[in-house]
């Protein structure tokens, strides 16, 4: 577990992240802003694998490749375009599924290849994407043994960015400015699907009052992180209901309003106007842009509002959307970028490999199929405390999700 100070659309995501709680204005949408993370660059340099030793009697077929990106990236880039073009190459060291996945998903290369792109420094390695001129994308990471392939989308074709369904945890704390983000009380809690090669994915949320049984006894689910960390809340998604979860992305309320600023000012229909609250404006329905603060006014409210607490968890669902339409706005070759942002604000058990497959995902998902839900549940009270009872359909519910990341229709 890493912890990154705050400086996201969240992978989610992230993002997706970004999501997790913000304001009505009446300001046309600003383009989105990336920090100012620093991207590792070599100057443009040339990279051709070298001549491997064959008794074949046909010469043996190689790619160079050439770009502003850090030479070892284009090396690695060179042995894969290689390594497909010509078999009796050595494959170079894949993710388990990428190599049956590129032998059946071909990018076609030339002798040489110009490709764009970016790189950038992350906690445990780094990440970066190359794009060819043909719009054929790849994937990089180094987790500190040398750069290697993670990913690619041959132009037309199906991408490969990590196996299916990807299925990730994404937090918000609740916890004020001075504490301790990852030790607190969960004000929203959600799991983040995508299928890449299908452009599609889904967001479930569960009310933070949720009331559950875990280890530790019968609690609110919010408080099942507080003391024990994030990991506890995967933890217990994965044994409880058996939802394959493969790590978690956190976020306080000032990492994200300090993210939600990097990121621009968030365009968002809102279904429903929301009343005004104790200390902060209420808004009307319709489309809005959203400050920063308003986001995560918006995300945090739950009073006068049907459905309470369920309500304000599919709210929170909505802005996740939001942000994610806000980060396509951006290049998939601003990638790295966009995962060294993230890290700026969060708090995550993911490697440099996940990170860059799930930023890479955003570009691939078609937001008009991503299905935002809360699963089932009536409020109501245990002893003095408000709460919502979870229904007997949640397992059914989540027995669909784990299968393929996708709920039935």
């Amino acid at each position: 577990m890493r912890r990154h100070l705050p400086t996201l659309s969240a992978l989610l995501v992230a993002s997706l992240v970004a999501a997790a709680c913000a304001s009505v204005d009446t300001e046309t949408a600003a383009p989105t802003t990336l920090g100012t993370t620093t991207t590792t660059v070599t100057p443009s340099s040339v990279t051709t694998v070298p001549t491997a030793t064959t008794t074949a009697t046909a010469p043996l077929e190689e790619v160079s490749v050439s770009g502003d990106v850090d030479g070892d990236f284009l090396a690695e880039v060179a042995a894969f375009l290689s390594w497909q073009k010509d078999d009796r190459n050595p494959q170079p060291e894949l993710p388990d599924g990428l190599a049956a996945h590129a032998l059946s998903h071909r990018i076609e290369a030339g002798e040489s290849v110009a490709v764009t792109g970016t790189a950038a420094e992350v906690e445990d390695g780094q990440v970066g994407v190359v794009v060819t001129e043909a719009s054929d994308v790849l994937l990089g990471s180094n987790e500190g043994n040398g750069w290697r392939i993670v990913g690619t989308h041959p132009a037309g074709g199906v991408p490969w960015f990590g196996e299916e369904p990807r299925l990730v945890m994404v937090i918000g704390s609740d916890a004020r400015v001075g504490t301790n983000q990852q030790t607190h009380r969960a004000d929203s809690i959600h799991i983040l699907t995508a299928n890449p090669s299908e452009g599609t994915g889904t967001i479930l949320g569960f009310p933070r009052d949720s009331w559950v049984s875990t280890a530790y006894g019968r609690m609110k689910f919010t408080s099942l992180m507080a003391g024990r960390g994030p990991q506890v809340m995967v933890d217990h998604v994965i044994e409880a209901w058996g939802v394959p979860v493969e790590g978690y992305v956190v976020t306080g309320f000032e990492g994200f309003e300090d993210m939600m600023g990097q990121i621009g000012y968030l365009p968002i229909t809102l279904p429903r106007s929301v009343p005004t609250q104790a200390w902060w404006d209420g808004w009307p329905a319709g489309l809005q842009t959203l400050s920063p603060q308003r986001t995560l006014e918006y995300s945090r409210t739950r009073k006068g509002i049907p459905g309470g607490d369920l309500t304000r968890s599919a709210n929170q669902g909505l802005v996740m959307l939001a942000v994610l339409q806000l980060l396509q706005m951006n290049d998939i070759v601003d990638t790295p970028e966009i995962v060294a942002l993230l890290l700026d604000h969060t708090w995550t058990s993911l490697s440099p490999t996940d990170l860059i497959q799930l930023g890479a995902t955003i570009h691939t998902l078609d937001p008009s199929t991503i299905t935002n839900v809360v699963v089932p549940g009536t409020l109501g009270q245990a002893g003095a405390a408000s709460v919502v009872r979870l229904t007997p359909r949640v397992d059914e519910l989540l027995a669909d999700l784990a299968d393929d990341g996708l709920l039935a229709e």
